[in-house]
C-alpha cells in the first residue's frame, strides 16, 4: 500500500461512523429542557402567524390591479403602458399578464358599420412610425405580440364594451377607435369614448413568493406540533399505581370475565324427574344465603383486589391483602 493510500482510511472511518442528520437532529430535541421546549414552541407559533401573514400581504399585491386611461389623439385613443413586469418568456403562457380594458361609448359613431377597436403592440416606442405599419398588420394579422379585437356590434349612447387581453412582460403600447366593419383600412371615424383599463403585472411574482411562504408556515406548523407534545409529555402529571390498576381492569360497574356467574343453576341442583317422594323437598336456601351475605374479595392483577358487594355491584376501593389474611384498601 503506497503513503497516499493509508491516510484516507481513518476518512472514511469517520464518514461511516458519523450519524445521519435525522437521526442528530432527533436526538438534539430529546434532550431540550422544558424551558428550551416552551421557548422553541413559543418561537414556531410566532413563525406560523409570521410567514402566514406575508403570504397574505403577497396574495394581496398579486391581485391588487393597477390603472390606466387613454387620451385622444385626432381619432384615435392611445396609452403608452411602459414596461409591464412579467417573465421574458415570449409566447401565449400561464406567465402572461392580464389586461383588463372597459370602453364607455359616450359619444359613438351614427355609422351602423361603426365597431370600437382595441390594439395591444409589444413595443418600446408607442410614437414611432413604425407602430402604424404594426397596427396595420395587426388588423389582418393579429399574434401575440401584435393584438387586435373588435366588438361584435355597432356600440349606442353610455354602452360599456369589455377587452381582456394576455401580454408578455415588455414595452405596451395601447390604442382604441371607431372603425368601419366592412373597411378596416379606411380612417377611424370620429366619436367619444372613455376608457378604464387594469391590469395585473404582479401576479407571477407574488404569487411565486405568496405560495413560498405559505410551505414556510406549514413547516412552521409542524414543527409548533411537535413541540407542543414535547412540552405536554413533561408537564402531564404521571399516572398513580391505583390508576394504573383500574386503567388494567374492564371497570367496577360490572364483575371481570373470569368472575361471570353461571348461566344457569348448577347440574347437581337439577330435581327429579319422577313425582316427589311424600315428603316434601327441601326448599329452603338459608346455606346459600348466608354464604353470600358476605362480601367477596375477588383477584385482579399484581395482587390487588375488588370488593364485590351482596347485590353484585362492585365497591370502588382497591384491596390488598395483609400478612394475617385479611383484607385492606389499598394505600397509594
Amino acid at each position: 500500500m503506497s503513503d497516499e493510500e493509508q491516510p484516507a482510511e481513518p476518512e472514511q472511518e469517520t464518514t461511516e461512523s458519523a450519524p445521519p442528520l435525522e437521526d442528530h437532529h432527533e436526538e438534539l430535541i430529546k434532550d431540550m429542557t422544558l424551558e428550551e421546549r416552551q421557548e422553541a414552541l413559543k418561537r414556531s407559533r410566532w413563525n406560523v402567524f409570521l410567514y402566514l401573514g406575508l403570504a397574505a400581504l403577497m396574495f394581496g399585491f398579486a391581485l391588487y390591479p393597477f390603472s390606466f386611461s387613454a387620451s385622444a389623439v385626432g381619432n384615435t385613443y392611445e396609452q403608452d403602458l411602459g414596461f409591464v413586469w412579467g417573465p421574458p418568456i415570449d409566447g401565449e403562457d400561464f406567465t402572461d399578464v392580464p389586461i383588463k380594458i372597459e370602453i364607455t361609448a359616450t359619444d359613438p359613431p351614427t355609422n351602423s358599420n361603426a365597431r370600437i377597436a382595441v390594439y395591444l403592440l409589444n413595443s418600446d416606442d408607442c410614437a414611432s412610425g413604425e407602430i402604424l405599419d404594426t397596427k396595420r398588420d395587426s388588423r389582418s394579422d393579429s399574434t401575440h405580440d401584435s393584438q387586435f379585437q373588435i366588438s361584435d356590434r355597432t356600440p349606442i349612447v353610455d354602452e360599456v364594451f369589455v377587452f381582456e387581453f394576455d401580454v408578455d412582460g415588455g414595452g405596451q403600447c395601447m390604442f382604441a377607435e371607431y372603425l368601419d366593419r366592412n373597411d378596416y383600412d379606411s380612417p377611424p371615424l370620429s366619436g367619444e369614448m372613455e376608457i378604464d383599463g387594469s391590469m395585473w403585472p404582479n401576479q407571477i411574482w407574488a404569487g411565486i413568493l405568496a405560495l413560498l411562504f405559505l410551505g414556510l408556515s406549514a413547516f412552521a406548523f409542524l414543527g409548533a406540533q411537535r413541540h407542543g407534545e414535547g412540552v405536554k409529555a413533561l408537564t402531564e402529571p404521571s399516572k398513580t399505581a391505583e390508576d394504573e390498576v383500574l386503567a388494567t381492569v374492564a371497570g367496577p360497574s360490572g364483575p371481570p370475565p373470569s368472575a361471570a356467574g353461571p348461566s344457569g343453576p348448577p347440574k347437581a341442583a337439577s330435581g327429579p324427574s319422577g313425582p316427589p317422594q311424600a315428603e316434601p323437598a327441601m326448599t329452603e336456601p338459608e346455606p346459600a344465603v348466608e354464604a353470600t351475605a358476605e362480601p367477596v374479595f375477588e383477584p385482579a392483577e399484581n395482587g390487588y383486589f375488588f370488593r364485590k358487594m351482596p347485590d353484585g355491584t362492585y365497591d370502588q376501593t382497591v384491596y390488598i391483602q395483609a400478612e394475617d389474611g385479611s383484607y385492606v384498601p389499598y394505600q397509594a
